[in-house]
C-alpha cells in the first residue's frame, strides 16, 4: 500500500508540468452564431476580452477557437448586431442567436423607387421589422400584425368576424367621400389588396407619413403610403423554416341578457302600462322556456396556422419559397375563414451589373361570411342573437325550427341559409435593373394582379321566408386586374464632400373591373343552392358592368448632402387619370425638406448628451383620386318606358348623373417638422415629430336646383385640417450577457376640423334603424371648426319623476325620458339636439417590451386609443327589450333609476339619439403576450439549427369603462367618413390562446 501511495504521488509530480503546459496552450470551444430566424451569420467577430486578434464565423456562422481558462470572457461581435459576452466556463460549445441592432443609423430602409440610409432620411418615416410584429398568435393580415406598433398610424377591425375589414389611418382622416385608406405597396407594386397579403411572408415594412416622404406618389399619397417588403433568400446554404401554431378562441365579453320568465314578466308589464292585453299567456310564463341565444350562437373556436419556407442561394442568385395555410373556425358558428397561400420569390445577378428578379404571389380564400352592418334585416344574426324574445325554444318537438308571429328565429337564421365567399389572388411581378456605368442605373417593374370574388348565397324552403319564394339564390361576381409598369433611372454621385442621388421615371396603370350578379328564386329542390340558377323558375334581378381606369404618371427626386450633415431631398410628380374630365385632367405634387444632422457638430458632440441627434422639417403637396369612375361625366341607366296608359313597358335609358368636367383631385399640403435624439450611444433613442396638414377641393356631393332633373352633384368644395404631435421611443433596458430588456413606445394626437364647407351650413348622417317601430334619425352633424363623425343629438336627462311636471315636455308622464331644454324656448324640438360626443379618438398608443435570458423569450405588448365615443345601440336596445338592465326600468315601486318605463321609441319628445348611449370608449387592451423557449439544439443535434416553442395569449384583457362588448368597434365600416362611431350587432370580441413552434433546418 505504502509502495502503491509512493507511486501516485511520483505519476501525480510528472504529470503536473504537462497540466500546466496544456492549460498555458489553451482549449477549444466551437459554436455556431445565428440571427434571430435561426440563419447562420458570417464574418461575425470572435475573440477574448482583452486580447487582439480572435476568429471570423464561415459562411454558415460557425467558428472554433481556443481559450486560456474557464475565467475567460468570450465576446461576439458584426456590423448590424448588439455585441454579446459568454463567460467560458467549462462549456466546449458556445452557441448563441445575435440580436439585430436597434442603433443601426446605417440601416438602409426602402422608401419610393429606391433605398436609404436612415441617417440619410429627411421625411418622417416609421419602420416596423419582423421582429417587431405582432406575430405568433391569430394575425390573418398585415393591419393586425402592426396594430400599435407606429406612432400616428391608427388601426381597428371594423368587426371581429374571421377575415373581417381592418382599417389603417395614418395622421387622421382627409376625405369626406373618398377613402381615407393609404396605399400599399408590395415588393415595389402598387397592390389594392396589400393588406391582405400572409403576414409570415413580411421582412420589413416602411410606413411614409408626411408629404415629403409620400409625394413621389403623388395623386395617391395624401393618406400615407405603407410599403411592404417580403422575405427573399439569402447567400449559403438552403434554410429550411416552419412556423406553426394551434388554438383556441373563447368570447370575452358576453351581454347580460334576460331569462325567459323575466322578459315576458317585463313584456307584460309594459303592454298593460300601453292599456294593451298581455303579449304571454300564463302557460307561456309556467312554461320554463328560457333560451339564452347568444349562447346557442357561439362557441369555443379553433384557429390554426402552419407556414413552411425555403430560400437560399449563391452570392449572385437568390430564391425564397413559402407556402401557408390559416383557418379559423369563428366565435360565431358558421363563419369560419381558411386561406391558402404561396409565394416565389427569385433574383439572379450577371456581371455584377445585370440583375432581373421575380416575385410571384397566390392566394385562395373561402368563408362562410355574415351581415354585420347594423340593419335589422333577420340575416343580421347578431340583431337576433340579441333581441330575440328568450321564451322562444330553438327547436319545436319534431326537430322543426320553431317560429313566433311568422318569423324564423336565429339559430335558423345564422345555420340555415349558405353565404360562401371565394376569394382569388394571384400577383406576377417582374423586373430588371442594368448599371449603365458606375453610379447611373437603370430599372423597369411590370407587374399584374388578378383579384376575384365570388359571392354566392342561397335562402332554402327550411325557412319560412325562403318557402315563400320556394328557395332564393344569388351569385355575385367580381373580378379586377391591374395592369402596371414602371421605369425609372437612378443616378448616385459622390465628389468630395458632395452626394447627389437623381431619380427620374414614368409609369402607366390600367385597372379593369367586372360585375357579373344575378338573384333567382323558385326552385323544385333546395338540393342546387346557388350552383344551379337555370333550375330557377323566377329571374329577380340581372346585373353586368364593366369599368376601366387609367393613370400615367412622370416622376423626379433628387437627394442631396454635405459632409453627411446637411441634407435636402426634392420631389416632384405629375399624374394623369382618366376619373377626371378634360378640364383637370394632371395633377400635380410638388416637395421639399431638409434636415441637419446636428450630432456630426462639434459643439454637440461636447456636449456628451446625445449620440444621435438630427432636425427634419418638410413642406408638400400630395392628392387622393380614389373616388369612384366616370364620376366627372353624365351617365345613364336602364329604365321602362310607357307609350300609353295601356301598353307594355319598353326598355329605355335616363341619365343618373350630372355631369362636372371641372372635378379635380383633392390635394392634401402638409407641413412636417421633427426630431430624431439618440442618447447612451443610441441604447436610448426618441423621435417626436409635429405635423398640419389640409386637404382643399374635398370632392363630395353639391345641392344643386331641381331644374336640373338632380338634386347634387358631384364637386369640389371645402377644406379639412389635421395636425398633431407624434412620440416614439425605445430603449435598451438592460443588456448584460444573456439577460436583455428593451421597451418601445409611441404615442399619437391628432385632432381634425372642417375648415370650409363651401355653400353648404352642415352635412347631416342618419344611423340605421333600430327598430322596425321607428324611422332612421339624425346621427352626426359636420360644421365648420367641427370634426367629422361628431355624434348629434338630446341631452338625456333622466326620467320624469312621480309628480313632476316638466313644462318642456307637457304631454310626458311619470317615467317617460326627459330631455334638456337647451334653448330655453320651453319645448323639446329637434332644434335642442347639440353635439353629444365625437368617434374619432384623439390619442392612439402602443408599448411593447421583450424580455430574453438564457432562450428564454417573453413579449408584452399593449395598445390602446383615449378620447373617443361610441354611440352603443346595442345598450339602447337590451335596456328596452332583452338586457338584465330592463328589469331596472322606472315604474311606480321603481322610481329611483334613470331607465325610462317603456323605452325612447314611444315617447312625443326627444329621441333615440341621446347623450345616455354616447359612452367614453377610451381603452388600454392588453393585446399580446407570448412566451417562447429556444432548445439548445447544439446539445441535442446538428441536424436542426434551432427550435422554439411558445404560447401566446392574445386580447388577454381590456381596461375601459365603456359598456358594450369591444371599444374598437365601429359598424359602418373603414369608408364612414361622416357616420363613424356605431356600435350595433357587431361580430363579438374573443380571447386567444394559441401553442405553437419554429423549426429551423
Amino acid at each position: 500500500m505504502k509502495k502503491l501511495y509512493s507511486l501516485m504521488v511520483f505519476l501525480a509530480c510528472l504529470s503536473l508540468p504537462m497540466a500546466l503546459s496544456a492549460q498555458q496552450e489553451g482549449r477549444e470551444i466551437s459554436g455556431l452564431i445565428t440571427d434571430s430566424k435561426g440563419a447562420g451569420i458570417p464574418n461575425v467577430t470572435v475573440k477574448v476580452k482583452g486580447t487582439s486578434g480572435g476568429v471570423t464565423t464561415d459562411k454558415d456562422g460557425r467558428y472554433t477557437i481556443k481559450v486560456p481558462g474557464n475565467k475567460a470572457i468570450l465576446q461576439f461581435s458584426s456590423v448590424g448586431f448588439v455585441e454579446q459576452e459568454v463567460t467560458a466556463g467549462g462549456q466546449s460549445v458556445v452557441s448563441l442567436s445575435l440580436e439585430a441592432s436597434a442603433r443601426k443609423l446605417d440601416e438602409v430602409v426602402v422608401v419610393g423607387y429606391g433605398t436609404q440610409r436612415k441617417k440619410d432620411l429627411t421625411g418622417s418615416v416609421s419602420s416596423i421589422s419582423r421582429d417587431e410584429m405582432n406575430l405568433g398568435g391569430v394575425t390573418s393580415n398585415m393591419a393586425q400584425a402592426i396594430q400599435g406598433r407606429a406612432a400616428g398610424v391608427q388601426v381597428s377591425q371594423t368587426n371581429s368576424a374571421p377575415g373581417g375589414e381592418t382599417i389603417i389611418r395614418i395622421r387622421g382622416g382627409n376625405s369626406i367621400k373618398s377613402t381615407n385608406e393609404p396605399l400599399y405597396i408590395v415588393d415595389g407594386f402598387i397592390s389594392s389588396t396589400g393588406k391582405d397579403i400572409n403576414p409570415n411572408d413580411i421582412e420589413d415594412i416602411q410606413i411614409l407619413k408626411d408629404a415629403s416622404a409620400t409625394a413621389i406618389y403623388g395623386a395617391r399619397g395624401a393618406n400615407g403610403v405603407v410599403m411592404i417588403t417580403t422575405r427573399r433568400g439569402k447567400s449559403g446554404k438552403p434554410l429550411i423554416q416552419y412556423d406553426g401554431y394551434y388554438g383556441a378562441q373563447n368570447i370575452s365579453r358576453k351581454p347580460k341578457l334576460m331569462n325567459g320568465l323575466e322578459y315576458m314578466t317585463v313584456t307584460n308589464a309594459k303592454a298593460a302600462e300601453l292599456g294593451n292585453p298581455p303579449e304571454y299567456t300564463p302557460a307561456e310564463l309556467a312554461s320554463g322556456i328560457s333560451t339564452d341565444w347568444f349562447k346557442e350562437g357561439t362557441q369555443t373556436a379553433n384557429v390554426q396556422n402552419h407556414d413552411l419556407s425555403v430560400s437560399g442561394g449563391s452570392e449572385d442568385s437568390h430564391i425564397s419559397l413559402s407556402g401557408n395555410y390559416f383557418k379559423q373556425d369563428g366565435a360565431l358558428k358558421e363563419t369560419d375563414y381558411s386561406r391558402y397561400s404561396g409565394r416565389l420569390n427569385m433574383d439572379k445577378t450577371f456581371a455584377g451589373k445585370f440583375k432581373i428578379g421575380a416575385n410571384i404571389y397566390g392566394a385562395r380564400s373561402f368563408s362562410n361570411y355574415k351581415t354585420y352592418d347594423g340593419n335589422i334585416v333577420p340575416s343580421n344574426v347578431l340583431y337576433g342573437l340579441l333581441f330575440t324574445s328568450p321564451a322562444i325554444p330553438v327547436y319545436n318537438a319534431d326537430g322543426t325550427y320553431a317560429t313566433r308571429k311568422g318569423k324564423d328565429n336565429p339559430i335558423a337564421w345564422l345555420l340555415e341559409p349558405t353565404n360562401h365567399r371565394y376569394v382569388n389572388k394571384l400577383t406576377a411581378g417582374v423586373f430588371a435593373e442594368y448599371e449603365i456605368m458606375k453610379g447611373l442605373s437603370a430599372r423597369v417593374n411590370a407587374g399584374t394582379e388578378y383579384y376575384t370574388t365570388k359571392e354566392g348565397y342561397y335562402l332554402p324552403t327550411t325557412l319560412l321566408s325562403g318557402a315563400k319564394v320556394k328557395g332564393q339564390a344569388s351569385v355575385n361576381d367580381l373580378a379586377n386586374i391591374r395592369n402596371l409598369i414602371e421605369a425609372f433611372l437612378t443616378y448616385k454621385k459622390k465628389f468630395g464632400a458632395h452626394y447627389v442621388n437623381v431619380l427620374a421615371g414614368m409609369s402607366r396603370q390600367k385597372d379593369v373591373n367586372d360585375r357579373h350578379y344575378t338573384q333567382v328564386q323558385k326552385f323544385s329542390t333546395d338540393k342546387y343552392l346557388y350552383y344551379n340558377l337555370e333550375a330557377a323558375t323566377e329571374r329577380l334581378s340581372s346585373v353586368s358592368s364593366r369599368i376601366e381606369t387609367m393613370l400615367a404618371s412622370f416622376y423626379g427626386r433628387v437627394n442631396y448632402s454635405f459632409n453627411e450633415k446637411y441634407l435636402a431631398t426634392f420631389t416632384l410628380r405629375a399624374d394623369g387619370s382618366s376619373r377626371f374630365g378634360p378640364s383637370n385632367r394632371y395633377g400635380y405634387f410638388p416637395s421639399g425638406s431638409l434636415a441637419w444632422n446636428m450630432s456630426d457638430e462639434s459643439f454637440v458632440q461636447d456636449l456628451n448628451v446625445f449620440s444621435n441627434l438630427k432636425l427634419r422639417a418638410g413642406y408638400g403637396i400630395t392628392g387622393n383620386d380614389r373616388i369612384g369612375d366616370y364620376i366627372y361625366m353624365s351617365t345613364f341607366g336602364p329604365t321602362g318606358v310607357s307609350l300609353s296608359e295601356t301598353s307594355a313597358l319598353y326598355g329605355g335609358i335616363v341619365p343618373t348623373r350630372a355631369a362636372n368636367p371641372d372635378l379635380k383631385w383633392e390635394s392634401t399640403a402638409q407641413l412636417n417638422i421633427g426630431l430624431d435624439m439618440g442618447f447612451l450611444d443610441n441604447r436610448l433613442s426618441a423621435t417626436v415629430d409635429f405635423y398640419r396638414k389640409k386637404t382643399n377641393d374635398l370632392i363630395f356631393d353639391i345641392p344643386i336646383g331641381q331644374w336640373w332633373g338632380f338634386t347634387t352633384q358631384t364637386g369640389n368644395m371645402g377644406a379639412i385640417e389635421n395636425h398633431g404631435i407624434e412620440l416614439a421611443i425605445s430603449s435598451e433596458n438592460i443588456r448584460r450577457g444573456k439577460l436583455k430588456w428593451n421597451t418601445s413606445f409611441n404615442i399619437a394626437y391628432n385632432k381634425q376640423k372642417a375648415v370650409d364647407l363651401g355653400d353648404r351650413p352642415y352635412i347631416i348622417t342618419q344611423t340605421a334603424n333600430p327598430d322596425g317601430s321607428v324611422p332612421t334619425a339624425d346621427f352626426t352633424k359636420l360644421e365648420v371648426g367641427r370634426e367629422l363623425s361628431m355624434l348629434y343629438g338630446y341631452v338625456y336627462e333622466g326620467v320624469i319623476k312621480q309628480g313632476e311636471k316638466y313644462d318642456a315636455q307637457p304631454l310626458s308622464v311619470a317615467g317617460d325620458p326627459k330631455y334638456k331644454d337647451l334653448n330655453n324656448d320651453g319645448a323639446i324640438t329637434s332644434a335642442d339636439r347639440t353635439y353629444i360626443g365625437h368617434a374619432n379618438p384623439h390619442y392612439v398608443f402602443g408599448l411593447g417590451n421583450d424580455f430574453s435570458y438564457n432562450g428564454i423569450e417573453l413579449s408584452i405588448f399593449f395598445q390602446g386609443a383615449v378620447d373617443f365615443d361610441l354611440y352603443n345601440m346595442n345598450r339602447l336596445l337590451m335596456e328596452t327589450y332583452t338586457g338584465k338592465d330592463a328589469l331596472n326600468r322606472w315604474t311606480p315601486d321603481n322610481q329611483n333609476t334613470d331607465i325610462p318605463r317603456n323605452g325612447y321609441f314611444t315617447s312625443k319628445y326627444g329621441g333615440y339619439i341621446n347623450s345616455r348611449f354616447v359612452e367614453d370608449a377610451s381603452y388600454l387592451r392588453c393585446k399580446l403576450i407570448s412566451l417562447g423557449y429556444n432548445l439548445p439544439m447544439e446539445k441535442i443535434t446538428s441536424k436542426i439549427k434551432n427550435i422554439k416553442i411558445y404560447t401566446t395569449v392574445q386580447n388577454l384583457f381590456t381596461v375601459t369603462g365603456y359598456s358594450g362588448t369591444d371599444p374598437e368597434v365601429n359598424t359602418r365600416g373603414g369608408d364612414a367618413n361622416l357616420a363613424a362611431g356605431l356600435d350595433f350587432n357587431a361580430y363579438p370580441p374573443y380571447r386567444t390562446l394559441t401553442v405553437g413552434a419554429k423549426i429551423n433546418f
